[in-house]
């Protein structure tokens, strides 16, 4: 099917995928940046950050949470796909289907659990960071509402017969 006749969900999804991807990337590229940061300063200067190992962990779940929707959006996650990959087309879009539901009712309780937490947090603040922790909890809830959106639209796709998002 051309790019332009595309389903309106599966270009919302190619839209998400870029900016998954790039937030990701920069994440990932400023916890680098950070614990190399960290070393040069415990080694080379013999004087420790406290900020950084702090840091370093909300920005790890923040790609643990991101990273698991953009996985699953790439159908990169894991899975027995050799399995799945033998069985007749109907039975095959079944077992997606079921797939994609159970990761969808598991988005929920991390959606559910995660705003109970970042609720729970309050105004509480981080140990070293200048930040309340309703700000490095949001990520779970956030995580949970992409990791849901995607598994929908993967649902969808299954069920309407189109091409994959």
């Amino acid at each position: 099917m051309p790019k332009g006749h595309r389903p309106a969900v599966a270009r919302i999804m190619d839209a998400v995928d870029k900016v998954l991807v790039n937030v990701c990337a920069v994440a990932l590229a400023l916890m680098v940046v950070v614990c190399l940061l960290a070393i040069f300063y415990r080694y080379v200067l013999g004087n420790a950050l406290s900020w950084t190992e702090e840091l370093t962990r909300y920005l790890m779940i923040f790609v643990g949470m991101f990273g698991t929707a953009l996985a699953l959006l790439k159908d990169e996650h894991v899975g027995f796909n050799t399995i799945v990959e033998k069985m007749p087309g109907k039975l095959r879009k079944i077992a997606n289907v079921v797939s994609y539901t159970l990761i969808g009712a598991l988005a929920a309780v991390i959606i559910y659990e995660g705003f109970k937490w970042m609720i729970a947090s309050g105004s509480a603040s981080a140990q070293i960071l200048p930040i309340k922790m309703w700000i490095p909890m949001s990520c779970i809830p956030l995580g949970g509402i992409l990791l849901f959106a995607v598994s929908l639209t993967k649902i969808i796709s299954e069920l309407g017969g189109s091409d994959k998002c």
